[in-house]
């Protein structure tokens, strides 16, 4: 019994502390203090919110930034790419230049080589033919000489032929590659 008088006791004591009338005074300063208290609440909002639209801000321009920069390497590394490609492709050429040029004094090297050749044996020729002939006015070849010196003169004029032959082949050669 005793416990269930000091619990109603403790429950009536309680109701009466916590149900006290508010003056208005004190009402009107909560209110007002409530009132500054969203205010500012308000104000800190509004703070914020500017604070983040310009964050938002300046990271879309840092982004911006970052994406112009991207681009601007991206176009330098074509234009280093591009630059490397006309390069090689400028040695190539160059090569291919060279080579030709090369091909070209080589076949003038041999066309000079058979017009030499070519003419020294025209040379040859004339010499042995005047050589027969002035043993011939003589008298003094026996028939096996005159033989052997008609087949010799024969065989230089066959080479002569064939050098001819060389001639115009590395002229042809010479003319193909101009």
């Amino acid at each position: 019994m005793k416990i269930k008088i000091l619990a109603l006791s403790l429950l009536f004591g309680m109701q009466t502390g916590f149900s006290q009338e508010v003056v208005k005074d004190s009402i009107a300063k909560t209110i007002s203090n409530a009132s500054t208290v969203t205010e500012k609440t308000e104000a800190e909002k509004i703070a914020e919110e500017k604070v983040k639209a310009e964050a938002e801000r300046i990271e879309k321009e840092r982004l911006k930034v970052l994406k112009e920069a991207e681009k601007q390497r991206k176009e330098a590394e074509r234009a280093r790419e591009k630059a490397e490609k006309e390069q090689k492709k400028m040695e190539k050429e160059l090569k291919a230049a060279k080579k030709q040029q090369e091909k070209l004094a080589k076949a003038q090297k041999n066309v000079t080589k058979a017009q030499n050749r070519l003419e020294d044996n025209k040379k040859d020729l004339k010499n042995e033919q005047e050589k027969f002939d002035k043993k011939m006015r003589k008298g003094k070849m026996t028939p096996e000489e005159e033989i052997k010196a008609r087949e010799k003169l024969l065989k230089l004029s066959n080479k002569q032929k064939e050098l001819q032959l060389d001639l115009e082949k590395a002229q042809m050669k010479l003319h193909k590659l101009d």
